[in-house]
Parts: structure tokens; C-alpha cells; sequence
């Protein structure tokens, strides 16, 4: 799982928490003040944000601009809750840091609930608890139809997906005399996820068959 970590940019190798995270699993991206946060957090969908307060970090603000992105992942914060009495609310929870090893089991318990909502493709993160999708940096949702066509194919990568296979796994009919639909919704899918959706890299038609998501483009 992805943690996003928030600490000073000076702080002693000893003391930081990555060594931590990485150990209990967690790849772990670092960001040092309010400005690298938002763009972390914006860029890259963590499954969990952990913060080692300081003076110069403002938590408050840090929660304030991970609420804003209303992704409602466990925000966590290494020290005792009345250091920070003005954070509070949702995902919010306070680990105690006087073991390493203690922290790294906390927080491994505070995220199971975040183990699999999260596929990770090149250029591609879907969220399967909101249905959304962040491609490139932007944020899309997805109708119920259209993500699950899109969770199709992606769990069916690099395999050739027949039209009725599709028709039926998505809207339930093998009839097949009219297909627009499908068309309009592998139109839809590739705008949102292709950089020119006229000729499409990750999502391929396979003539006379159907279609070929290709999370490695050639």
C-alpha cells in the first residue's frame, strides 16, 4: 500500500518514519510542507496520509486540504491527541511513538480497511470504494455502467474481450442486435482515459471481436 508521509525536510534519518513504514510494507512517498502535500496527495491517490508534526508543519491545514479531496483516507498522526487538539474529525487517529514497531503495527491496522480499494496501472489509479478514476493528474467519476465496463477490462488486462462477453457481464443481455451503447461507452471510457481517445493506446479495438485494454501501451 502507498502511505504518503509528512515530516521536516531536516529531520535526523534516525528518527524519520520511512525506514518505519517501509519495514511494516508501505511504499512511501515523502513531502515536507503544505505546498508538496497538496501536490502529493492531488497526483497520487496514498491509502493513507501519516504525519510526524513539527513546528513547522500546520496538521490542521493538512487535513484541511486532504478533506478538500474528499478521498476520506485514515489521517494519521504520530504523537498524543492534546499536541493537536485543533485536528480532529473523520480518519483522524493518534499512534503513540515511542516503539517503531508498535507504530508500524498501529498504522498496518488503522489502513486494512484501504488493502484493496486501490488498482494501481501506469498513469491509471482507480478507487473502487468511490468509483473514480485519476488519470494523469485529473479526477474523473465514473457512472456505475461505465466503471464497471471499466473494471472489466482492466481485471481482464492484456486478454481479448469479446463484444458479448461484455453485453453480458455489464448490462445483463446476450441480445446483440444493437450495440450502440457499448460503442457510446467505450467512446466515453476512452475520453477520459486516453490522451487522444481518436486513437487510442490503452483501450484497442480488435476488429470484428471486441476489445484489448493494454495497460503497457506499445
Amino acid at each position: 500500500m502507498e502511505a504518503l508521509l509528512v515530516e521536516q525536510s531536516n529531520i535526523d534519518q534516525a528518527t524519520s518514519l520511512r525506514a518505519t513504514l517501509e519495514h511494516g510494507g508501505f511504499r512511501v512517498t515523502l513531502a515536507h510542507n503544505l505546498s508538496d502535500f497538496s501536490r502529493e496527495i492531488n497526483a497520487y491517490w496514498p491509502n493513507c496520509v501519516v504525519v510526524k508534526p513539527a513546528r513547522t508543519l500546520v496538521v490542521a491545514e493538512l487535513k484541511k486540504t486532504l478533506d478538500q479531496t474528499e478521498l476520506a483516507i485514515p489521517f494519521i498522526i504520530i504523537g498524543k491527541k492534546s499536541d493537536t487538539p485543533s485536528t480532529s474529525g473523520n480518519n483522524v487517529a493518534f499512534v503513540d511513538p515511542i516503539k517503531p514497531a508498535d507504530v508500524s503495527r498501529s498504522i498496518s491496522k488503522l489502513v486494512a480497511s484501504q488493502k484493496n480499494r486501490f488498482l494501481r496501472l501506469p498513469d491509471l489509479t482507480i478507487d473502487y470504494h468511490r468509483q473514480t478514476v485519476l488519470c494523469r493528474g485529473q479526477s474523473f467519476t465514473f457512472t456505475p455502467k461505465l466503471f464497471k465496463l471499466l473494471d472489466l477490462l482492466v481485471t481482464h488486462q492484456n486478454q481479448i474481450i469479446m463484444r458479448k462477453t461484455i453485453m453480458k457481464a455489464v448490462w445483463d443481455t446476450e441480445y446483440m442486435g444493437d450495440t450502440r451503447t457499448l460503442d457510446v461507452h467505450i467512446r466515453w471510457l476512452r475520453e477520459k482515459i486516453e490522451e487522444n481517445p481518436s486513437k487510442p493506446r490503452y483501450l484497442v479495438t480488435v476488429r470484428g471481436v471486441g476489445y484489448c485494454f493494454m495497460p503497457t501501451p506499445d
